[in-house]
């Protein structure tokens, strides 16, 4: 009888050992493919259009840019620098997360704008070498290739 307990709880614990392997495995293959942004989307992009309007260099000291590798990006708001982390949770949809930015003063008129579109930016499309991203509300920015 002892020797049907120790066996039965033998293959209990091997098998709730495997399921979890597999769940940690399938999560681990899940969060890998939401952090990669599509190939199309990694090189330079500076900022021509926010919120509807043609930007120029007095809404900025330079023109913004961002720069996109596969799970971040770096750039500038025409002033100071910026960086963070790129999520893609599928086609046609990416997040601008744990962004961070330099603090110098500028005389960059638009440029807090530019920062918050960033931070609510969930997806985008490329059309004709441009970048149009959006939020839940609509197209918030375009860019060029750079």
């Amino acid at each position: 009888m002892k020797r049907i307990l120790m066996l039965f709880i033998a293959a209990t614990l091997a098998f709730s050992c495997k399921s979890a392997k597999e769940t940690n495995s399938k999560n681990s293959t899940a969060s890998t493919s939401e952090v990669s942004v599509e190939k199309k989307l990694q090189q330079t992009w500076i900022l021509e259009n926010l919120n509807g309007k043609v930007v120029s260099e007095k809404d900025f000291s330079a023109m913004p840019k961002i720069v996109m590798n596969s799970s971040t990006f770096s750039g500038s708001t025409g002033c100071n620098g910026i960086k963070g982390n790129l999520l893609s949770k599928g086609e046609k949809q990416i997040q601008f997360l744990n962004l961070t930015s330099e603090t110098k003063k500028c005389d960059a008129k638009k440029e807090a704008e530019f920062l918050q579109l960033l931070r609510t930016t969930s997806g985008y499309s490329i059309d004709n070498n441009k970048l149009f991203l959006s939020n839940q509300f609509g197209l918030t920015m375009s860019f060029k290739k750079g």
